[in-house]
């Protein structure tokens, strides 16, 4: 290869970055401070000084105002931030992460390359997954790919379709859980179903553990007040919480001194207590496990598991792994918990630029493609990645109903499905409501829960900003036929367009949800250059 692509793991909690290093093996870069994992935490030091990683963990609670975390549970939302004056959304923070990233990469490496692939879970729909792009458009890289997480565990541990298997990839990182259902074959990787919630993960757990031990620490010392209302005591706290949950993960029990003004109490916890106190976020993996399962099981009916792969830092606590072989009866395969889903984005990133280079040098060993197929070079091997879409589409139509107050119900008519294979096409028909009809607007929208709702207030609208208007229709009576074909390629970007057969009226939309547009991400960008990383 004459190039390089990064592999950025951008998670919930902690982010890593890795590439191929000299001996064609997928490494992860460590940081300034020798970590292979960064905290994704931003401290704003000034209007153009900023710090990534532990020493901004290390002051979360103390300078709460100037310091932003778990920022990826917003991802795809207009929620935003004032740091010195200057609003950043969850596009403009994880820039900041990936560009930190990237720029000590290059140092580390001596890789001078600014293409990066960014992994996101699974379950993200277009919106999340839009706004990652735009990340990293915004942190100055060329974004070659978007892939998912248990894609790139797969590839992190060999998996090149050599051999026929079924994996199930359990994925729980800091702040968000997927499952997925996949079948590798020769020349085929193929994600048959997923399922998961973009707001579950370690941190839920951290949260547990931290209420439990301030509980206890609150009855030994025997306060009538909660302690945690001291910024000292609760980032102290904080700090504790992480090493004890890794702590408890390889004993039965253990200790965590807290002090509280003039009260000095050693607080005991066990294993067992934490456990208890999480079994119910134990309890909602298990049921988006068998939810995968089943949904994977409809599209191919007697399919069985081969292999479990656990992902996510989250995962080694003990009970995961108790859980899932007592109540799914699996033996799991663990892989590099922390490190797997960046040096597996690295492997996607740089297999797909070998390909492209067979391609454009004129290897006539390597098959033609269409555009709408992902092929990669593992190897010696073409391999293609066929994925499924996350979460359904629909276009928005209208029912009679008395008792609404214009006798029209408006509802979703969901023409594309969470977990139908991609690339797909679907072909439907509407028809306009009343007589001399000159124009019709159109809206698109996403499914926004874990199952289907056809109410238009449950789900997301992912209309194109600038709106979709079928115009200069010849005044068409009332049931005149609409056609409809949604298209949808290998990576989930979707393409919508409505045709009127008699004016031969036509509109195409490419369906996106993006909080920010092209001018506001150029803007970020320039902002973002202007940054540096206080020393």
């Amino acid at each position: 290869m004459t190039n390089q692509v990064f592999g950025i793991d951008l998670g919930t909690t902690y982010s890593a970055i890795a590439y191929i290093n000299d001996f064609g093996n997928a490494e992860v870069l460590r940081n300034r401070e020798g970590d292979e994992t960064t905290p994704s935490v931003v401290f704003f030091e000034s209007e153009t000084n900023f710090v990534v990683g532990k020493e901004a963990k290390n002051a979360i609670l103390v300078n709460q105002d100037a310091t932003v975390s778990l920022i990826k549970r917003h991802m795809g939302t207009a929620f935003t931030q004032q740091f010195f004056g200057t609003a950043f959304g969850p596009e403009g923070i994880s820039a900041i992460i990936l560009k930190d990233l990237v720029d000590y990469a290059k140092e580390a490496s001596g890789v001078d390359t600014d293409k990066v692939v960014i992994t996101v879970p699974a379950y993200f729909g277009l919106a999340e997954k839009e706004a990652t792009r735009q990340a990293g458009v915004a942190a100055g890289l060329d974004v070659v790919g978007i892939v998912t997480e248990p894609v790139a565990a797969a590839l992190s541990v060999g998996i090149t379709g050599e051999e026929t298997r079924t994996l199930f990839v359990y994925d729980l990182g800091g702040g968000t859980f997927d499952c997925t259902v996949m079948r590798v074959s020769p020349g085929v990787i193929e994600v048959i179903g997923i399922d998961g919630n973009r707001l579950l993960g370690g941190a839920d757990w951290d949260a547990r553990l931290f209420a439990l031990l301030n509980e206890k620490f609150i009855a030994q010392a025997g306060l009538d007040d909660d302690p945690t209302t001291d910024e000292d005591f609760a980032q102290d706290l904080m700090t504790k919480v992480e090493e004890t949950k890794k702590t408890l993960s390889s004993r039965e029990r253990t200790s965590v001194t807290l002090r509280f003004g003039d009260t000095l109490e050693k607080v005991e916890v066990t294993r067992a207590e934490f456990e208890e106190a999480t079994r119910t976020l134990v309890d909602q993996t298990l049921e988006i496990a068998r939810r995968a399962l089943d949904t994977a099981r409809e599209k191919q009916p007697g399919l069985e598991i081969d292999d479990v792969l656990l992902v996510g830092g989250s995962s080694r606590m003990p009970v995961i792994e108790k859980s899932l072989q007592n109540e799914l009866g699996w033996t799991l395969r663990k892989t590099e918990l922390d490190l797997a889903v960046a040096k597996g984005a690295a492997i996607y990133g740089n297999a797909g630029l070998a390909f492209a280079e067979t391609i454009a040098s004129g290897d006539s060993s390597a098959d033609d493609l269409g555009t709408d197929e992902k092929k990669f070079l593992l190897g010696t091997s073409t391999v293609e990645i066929r994925n499924v879409l996350s979460r359904s589409l629909g276009v928005q139509f209208v029912r009679r109903d008395p008792a609404a107050p214009n006798g029209w119900t408006p509802y979703v008519d969901f023409s594309a499905h969470g977990n139908d294979s991609l690339p797909l096409d679907a072909v439907f028909q509407g028809s306009t409501v009343s007589d001399g009809t000159t124009e019709l607007e159109i809206h698109i929208f996403e499914q926004n829960s874990p199952v289907e709702n056809e109410a238009p207030s449950e789900n997301r609208e992912v209309t194109p900003p600038e709106g979709a208007v079928l115009r200069n229709l010849p005044h068409l009576s009332a049931d005149s036929t609409i056609e409809f074909e949604l298209h949808i390629d290998a990576e989930g970007h979707a393409t919508l367009t409505a045709y009127e057969p008699t004016s031969a009226q036509r509109i195409e939309m490419h369906v996106s949800l993006a909080v920010l547009q092209d001018e506001d991400v150029q803007q970020l960008k320039q902002t973002i250059a202007g940054m540096t990383r206080s020393a």
